[in-house]
């Protein structure tokens, strides 16, 4: 007795069709769900990076100083930034000095505060140290004696 050739399957079965559409269905709305989340993740790294940007602009300014003069009126000071454009928010610009911390130098804290689409209060704070020595001789120091 001999046994009948095995049947080659040829493409797929209607089964097996709507399993994989309804894998890539599932895994389509997945994704959709997740969409505001990431969304919303990406405006607070947008609005992160702005205060950072501001902060660094706001110690590199002071950093600039020409003259003594100019190095002695470093004080304590706040003020707010207005939004250039839509959905930004308001910052909140707030610099600290303490002129005793270092002799011959001041310690210096900028903290950038803003209120995110949620009402969160969100800080950032950059700290540094600037030096009072005078500008045009701060190269001096690097020749040879």
């Amino acid at each position: 007795m001999r046994n009948p050739p095995p049947r080659r399957q040829r493409g797929l079965t209607l089964i097996e069709a709507l399993f994989a559409f309804l894998a890539l269905s599932i895994g389509a709305l997945a994704l959709l769900r997740f969409q505001p989340e990431l969304r919303q993740h990406a405006e607070f790294a947008r609005q992160r990076s702005e205060a950072v940007r501001l902060a660094q602009q706001e110690i590199e300014g002071l950093r600039g100083f020409a003259t003594r003069a100019e190095f002695d009126a470093i004080a304590t000071r706040a003020f707010t930034i207005e939004p250039d454009g839509l959905g930004s928010p308001r910052y909140a610009l707030q610099r600290r000095v303490d002129a005793l911390a270092w002799p011959g130098a001041k310690a210096i804290e900028v903290i950038v505060a803003w209120t995110d689409r949620q009402g969160a209060a969100q800080q950032v704070a950059l700290a540094t140290l600037v030096a009072g020595a005078e500008p045009a001789l701060a190269a001096a120091s690097l020749l040879p004696r």
